[in-house]
């Protein structure tokens, strides 16, 4: 459910001030907000007309690229996917340099929040109970794109905001050079308990309500077995954890060097002095690689692989790809020519997808520009075997008349986006994939009345 704090709708209502009667009430709104709210309750005007399957002849297609405009195409995906799409994840135009075209008359930045809140709100509805959507933003906009998650998804369900490094060259034509992007996450239903997959939870894990992110794969690398343990690969641990409790406080003496060791100032040690016993015994204490240091517990490898590890806020540019890598993999795909600007890497949609999808589940980008979230999702499930299916909605934007896009004979960004799809497929098929698990429908949005 939303959360019941939700920012409250207060279109010119002035706050009271102090000494004033009346109570003070925060709100967050706009010029044409109302209308914007009105415009995700309103019906779809359009139909979805199929257009062609990719590659052709294929039956069954699983994924689905639907060319116009996105909140009809959100509200025909209303009627059909309710509460079905595990995962969306949308990368719009920032407002940073009046990108954003609207017909109104309140201004670029008015217009991008009009243009946001109906579709967030309907993209709420799409998502199941435990689904997630990450959004990714720069620092013009974040602080709005906050405010209206808030009031639509529930201020409980904010999950994270993710840093990008985006850059990991310095811009020397500024003062400070900026490095970074946002991904903003928030979930359908934020999970309460149990959010972190351990021993004590992994028979109900799996079914407990609400959205929590998967665990990472552990890195063998970061295992090693130096003293030819039989039960293999470990790493040491920390021995002391925190707070002060007197039944966890006590000397281990180092049965080496005879050295007394007592918790860090502030902590105690992870199991009283019996358990510590029976560890000591069982071979999982070490004193530090030389064996002159403080008590360490062995973690070994076989024993954890199942929970893996926990994913952080900081997605560094080596590990999660940068903007110049997302532009050398399409440059890759279009003949070493750049026929779409700033597109995200595979590698930072595939990091999404590792935490937040498995199986078949559905993932939706309904702002698909180049279809970089495709393309990642076919990588993905190359990767690991998995069967999840894409959902991808581009409008037919034209591309500069200037732009290599138009040389090269694209006329619109959805063009692009498609002609992606389709050469990704080739190289997947060239290389043994099997193509009926590739196949895309293609649709376009038809006015009714048409």
């Amino acid at each position: 459910m939303r959360s019941e704090s939700n920012l409250k709708l207060v279109t010119g209502q002035k706050a009271q001030g102090v000494g004033q009667q009346g109570p003070e009430e925060y709100s967050f709104t706009w010029p044409g907000k109302q209308a914007a709210v009105a415009a995700a309750g309103e019906p779809a005007r359009s139909v979805l007309v199929p257009v062609s399957v990719d590659p052709p002849g294929s039956r069954d297609a699983r994924h689905m690229f639907i060319e116009g405009d996105n909140l009809e195409a959100l509200k025909l995906l209303r009627e059909t996917h309710c509460s079905a799409v595990k995962m969306i994840y949308i990368d719009p135009p920032y407002n940073a340099r009046r990108e954003f075209v609207y017909a109104d008359n309140f201004g670029d930045r008015w217009a991008w929040l009009s243009v946001m809140y109906p579709r967030l709100a309907v993209a709420w509805e799409l998502l199941r109970d435990d689904g997630v959507i990450f959004v990714s933003i720069d620092d013009h906009e974040v602080h709005h794109l906050r405010m209206i998650m808030n009031e639509i998804f529930g201020e409980d369900n904010f999950v994270a905001q993710i840093v990008w490094q985006s850059r990991q060259s310095v811009q020397n034509d500024t003062d400070i050079s900026v490095s970074h992007e946002y991904i903003t996450v928030y979930a359908k239903n934020r999970r309460r308990s149990d959010r972190r997959l351990k021993g004590a939870n992994a028979s109900r894990w799996n079914s407990v309500p609400g959205f929590a992110a998967y665990p990472l794969p552990l890195d063998p690398r970061r295992f090693s077995n130096p003293d030819g343990d039989p039960r293999g690969p470990w790493k040491a641990d920390p021995f002391d954890a925190p707070n002060i409790r007197p039944n966890l406080t006590y000397p281990i003496v180092n049965p080496t060097t005879g050295v007394e060791h007592w918790p860090p100032p502030g902590r105690c040690w992870r199991q009283n002095e019996a358990s510590f016993r029976e560890l000591l015994a069982d071979g999982r204490i070490v004193f530090g690689r030389t064996g002159t240091a403080g008590p360490q517990m062995k973690v070994f490898y076989r024993e954890k692989e199942a929970f893996g590890k926990v994913e952080n806020t900081w997605f560094d540019g080596a590990r999660h790809g940068t903007a110049a890598r997302g532009t050398r993999e399409i440059q890759e795909l279009f003949d070493g020519r750049a026929v779409f600007d700033s597109p995200k890497p595979t590698a930072l949609i595939r990091s999404l997808l590792r935490i937040a999808t498995r199986g078949e589940d559905i993932v939706l980008d309904f702002f698909a520009g180049s279809c970089t979230t495709a393309h990642a999702v076919l990588n993905q499930n190359r990767e690991d075997g998995g069967g999840r299916r894409c959902m991808c909605i581009q409008a037919p934007e034209p591309t500069s008349a200037s732009s290599t896009a138009r040389q090269m004979g694209y006329n619109t960004i959805a063009e692009i986006g498609l002609e992606r799809i389709r050469r990704v497929i080739d190289r997947m098929t060239s290389a043994g994939a099997d193509p009926g698990a590739l196949a895309f429908q293609v649709l376009r949005l038809k006015d009714r009345a048409e």
